[in-house]
């Protein structure tokens, strides 16, 4: 823009309008960042001197999360919604058919399931009414839709007659509006929780204990009535298996609160099968998903195909290399989220013509697709703005039902995920995402190369997806590489790769870490300077990878993270406690020296590297006695370390107050690391 020209036309045109309106004076003000024809010069910047584009403080303001997406058959639609600004509380929501959103519980009620600690959906609705779990004291409550205002009213007991908590998943209603049906854990003061399947009696006008109609098993989940309500379907499974390793669908005939246990059918999986869900469709058939261990990676026994349950035969749906993963059935259609080689793709399958749709849509990952109408309900995935509850039409059109943030992000600040498979040092391939340092105020000295930020997602059975997160955008506009890693074990590249890890947790995802940084530095991607942070599952791999490979990071965060596996199988809860024989190999009686061998304690006369240990002292899953082992032989070694525990948080933060500090810390702590080493 040649500004002294310009500045010439506007001294002649504003003279024109002096003498056409007889004004003596005019006053104007001039919006230089407006001129779409002026490019700001960035400022030259090293990496490590970029200020965010997005405050710790702004990347939880006005944010939520989304989950458990259903449809009711009024077709009127519900999630629910986590909201850090309410102190982590997650509210239900309703989307009615005329398009009016309303929170359905009103404060201080919050629906979150405690059933094997990580939950499941906490709600069902049924004409009128809304069934949900409380978590604060894990009771099923019911409220009137017609009445959202009301305080919602208990239908279970405060405590069971022999003085246990009970507590409820999944739930669901029967076609005749009568059984309330659930997975149900009650805990156990002699020994591990106990999980059944029970149910309740909705025509019963008083608080109610659960009837329990199966147990016996060690885990049930996802019961269902068929859609006549004659039978009841459901997963079950025992130790020391994960639902992942081995399930077992079953079916038996349901009548008058009553299950035949005597004719039950034992649908699918085995010991060496999972199924990853399954659903009922409009004439009673089962459809479900499964894969197999041991399978060649090509055949499509490695994959969750489709197969369908039809009078005690089973019929194959899909044949593909696709993990058909989480889907849904209405009347002759399945509508799938499924993954190739990690890369999310929504697929309808049609019953009648065995035909098999990849719809393309917008997002480029999603949640489990809800059919409803002519409609699929799902949330969304962007690369440059945040998270959207999707109405999608048949075509792959979608439209905005909410935005997970109102805040306006610019795009030039925003850095995209590139998707990145290498080679790893025993001749397999791993997988992760890729983000450069991306800031429209800076650009970097030529020839200088970015400090990298590796992420290690949890599980380990686990996956991280690509998209827009604000969490992303606050470090990569800070001038870091961002190296999201998805490890042998991940989830959603089929059975051989997520069995890669068995026996050998702690070995195989810390050599796909090191592997992918040596991939990024030979592409000349990334400096040497590299940070590492993880949470849960992905925490013990911080722990190991800065006592394992002590030249690899100058500093690493482990969130709430594993420091100790003895510790750990001492104190986990039930559905975990056998997670170990299949990660590491065998029990802790009959391999405690791999255990402690695996445990980065017993290495910290490795350790080079500055670490910042964070925990919630509610955490269940892995207690805080870990992390606090952790930072006092750290404290005794006289080792750089930081330890914060936030009271009142479990296994992940929900907390505004507490996201926002624990994000503020870390950065603080790998900056000042970084900067004293340069």
């Amino acid at each position: 823009m040649n500004l002294k020209k310009n500045w010439r036309l506007v001294i002649l045109d504003l003279n024109k309008l002096k003498k056409q309106f007889k004004i003596k004076y005019i006053m104007i003000t001039i919006f230089v960042g407006g001129c779409s024809s002026m490019e700001i010069k960035q400022k030259q910047l090293s990496y490590l001197d970029w200020k965010p584009a997005i405050k710790a403080e702004e990347v939880f303001e006005q944010t939520v999360g989304f989950s458990y997406l259903s449809t009711d058959t009024q077709n009127n639609l519900f999630w629910v919604e986590n909201r850090p600004e309410e102190s982590g509380r997650s509210v239900l929501v309703m989307k009615d058919k005329n398009g009016i959103l309303k929170d359905v519980i009103p404060t201080p009620f919050s629906t979150r399931s405690r059933v094997f600690e990580y939950g499941s959906y906490s709600y069902t609705v049924a004409k009128d009414w809304v069934y949900f779990v409380n978590f604060k004291d894990q009771r099923i409550y019911k409220i009137s839709l017609s009445q959202t205002k009301s305080i919602p009213e208990p239908i279970t007991v405060e405590k069971n007659m022999d003085g246990t908590l009970g507590k409820y998943a999944d739930l669901s209603v029967s076609p005749d509006g009568r059984w309330l049906l659930f997975a149900y854990e009650k805990d156990n003061k002699q020994g591990e929780a106990i999980n059944e399947i029970g149910l309740i009696d909705l025509k019963e006008n008083k608080l109610q204990e659960a009837k329990i109609i199966v147990s016996g098993a060690d885990f049930y989940k996802s019961p269902q009535f068929s859609p006549d309500g004659s039978k009841i379907a459901w997963i079950e499974w025992n130790h020391p298996y994960m639902p992942w390793d081995s399930t077992l669908l079953y079916e038996a005939p349901f009548s008058e609160g009553n299950l035949n246990l005597n004719n039950k059918n034992h649908v699918a999986g085995s010991k060496t099968s999972s199924i990853s869900q399954y659903c009922y469709t409009s004439s009673g058939d089962l459809v479900f998903g499964a894969d197999f261990a041991n399978q060649d990676e090509s055949s499509p026994k490695n994959f969750y195909n489709l197969y369908k349950y039809q009078k005690g035969h089973i019929t194959h749906l899909t044949q593909s290399q696709l993990d058909f993963f989480q889907f849904r059935c209405q009347n002759d259609s399945i509508y799938s989220l499924a993954f190739e080689n990690g890369k999310a793709k929504l697929f309808v399958f049609d019953l009648k013509s065995k035909n098999l749709k990849n719809l393309e849509i917008e997002p480029i990952h999603f949640s489990v697709p809800i059919p409803s109408g002519q409609n699929i309900y799902l949330v969304g995935m962007f690369e440059n703005v945040p998270s959207q509850i999707l109405e999608i039409t048949q075509t792959g059109k979608s439209k905005t039902i909410k935005k997970s943030s109102e805040q306006a992000i610019d795009p030039k600040n925003v850095s995209k995920a590139i998707p990145i498979s290498y080679p790893t040092e025993d001749g397999q391939k791993s997988y992760g995402y890729f983000y450069p340092p991306t800031n429209s105020k800076y650009t970097a000295p030529r020839g200088e190369l970015p400090p990298v930020r590796v992420l290690i997602h949890g599980g380990p059975t686990g996956m991280t997806a690509p998209g827009f997160s604000k969490q992303i955008m606050f470090w990569t506009s800070q001038g870091y590489a961002i190296f999201d890693v998805n490890y042998r074990g991940s989830i959603g590249f089929g059975r051989a790769y997520r069995d890669a890890l068995l026996k050998k947790w702690g070995l195989v995802e810390i050599q796909d870490v090191k592997d992918g940084l040596t991939y990024l530095k030979n592409k000349g991607y990334i400096s040497g300077q590299a940070v590492v942070s993880g949470g849960s599952a992905g925490g013990y791999s911080v722990q190991r990878l800065l006592t394992f490979y002590p030249d690899l990071f100058s500093a690493g965060a482990s969130h709430y993270g594993i420091g100790n596996l003895v510790t750990l199988q001492q104190l986990t809860h039930k559905f975990e406690s056998h997670y170990l024989e299949q990660l590491i190999g065998g029990t802790l009686s009959n391999n405690k020296k791999e255990y402690e061998g695996r445990s980065p304690i017993n290495h910290l006369d490795k350790l080079k590297s500055p670490m910042i240990i964070f925990q919630g002292s509610d955490d269940k899953v892995v207690p805080p006695e870990n992390s606090r082992e952790m930072a006092e032989i750290l404290k005794k070694k006289g080792i750089h370390h930081e330890y914060y525990e936030y009271p009142g948080e479990d296994h992940g933060f929900r907390k505004k107050e507490n996201l926002i500090d624990s994000l503020e810390k870390e950065s603080l702590f790998f900056k000042n690391i970084l900067n004293a080493k340069n």
